[in-house]
């Protein structure tokens, strides 16, 4: 399969990185997308309207009433793959990122969606601290979505009350990802671990060198990012005017 002809969803979630989704959405239109097919994006927004008050570069945009940081990321990322699979819209895979994750270089994003189109393989991701699977970025195609999605997050926790108290501490919500994704994948081999990434732990939680970002501190991004993506974007940062902002 040609890239050009891979038809790709972006799935963004957001609370409060509204900067961060912005650039995120520049680096999607401008270095994504002339190496792809169309890109479609869906941003699903639960944080105040005043913060976000019309769209950006997305093509979909829904709001939801705010809930705590992870019923609401789960609730987001269930709704956003329900309109996407419901949409009528053939796509190839579906990518589902957290509003402060960027995958910033297209080459090696086109690598890994080429490597799992060729090879069949239904989802790209990393392993969360060597044990669990990452939410925070993966790629998946609609026939393993459709099996996986909705996850039952509030459910789960609901049901047993350690977790009431325990799913902030520790990473439940990868866990129930995990399983389900096991459950119904049953042959991890179907399951691509992404080169230079392969596993998340402290030393490389917020980045990897030259292609991906994930900091919560603004300022600790520019300071391990900034020089790498001016490299990788060259001239065309200047048609990214929220990212540009951001890494000034």
């Amino acid at each position: 399969m040609q890239a050009k002809k891979i038809k790709l969803a972006s799935l963004i979630i957001t609370y409060n990185r509204v900067a961060e989704a912005k650039a995120q959405m520049d680096i999607i239109r401008e270095a994504w997308q002339p190496l792809l097919d169309k890109i479609d994006i869906y941003h699903e927004f639960n944080g105040e309207k005043n913060w976000y008050p019309e769209k950006y570069q997305e093509d979909f945009l829904h709001r939801h009433k705010n809930m705590s940081h992870f019923i609401g990321a789960n609730h987001m990322l269930n709704q956003g793959m329900k309109r996407i699979l419901e949409s009528g819209k053939k796509y190839d895979f579906i990518i589902a990122t957290s509003a402060d994750t960027w995958f910033y270089d297209p080459k090696k994003l086109k690598g890994v969606i080429l490597t799992c189109a060729r090879r069949r393989l239904q989802l790209a991701t990393s392993l969360w601290f060597g044990v669990m699977l990452s939410t925070e970025f993966f790629l998946i195609t609609p026939e393993l979505a459709r099996k996986v999605f909705p996850l039952h997050f509030t459910h789960i926790i609901n049901r047993y009350k350690p977790l009431q108290w325990a799913h902030t501490k520790i990473s439940i919500f990868e866990s129930v990802f995990t399983l389900q994704v096991i459950k119904v994948l049953k042959n991890p081999n179907k399951i691509y671990l992404i080169p230079g990434r392969r596993t998340i732990w402290l030393k490389n939680r917020f980045y990897s060198p030259n292609f991906y970002a994930s900091h919560h501190d603004r300022s600790q991004r520019k300071k391990d990012v900034a020089v790498s993506m001016r490299h990788v974007f060259g001239e065309r940062i200047e048609n990214m005017p929220s990212l540009h902002k951001f890494l000034s």
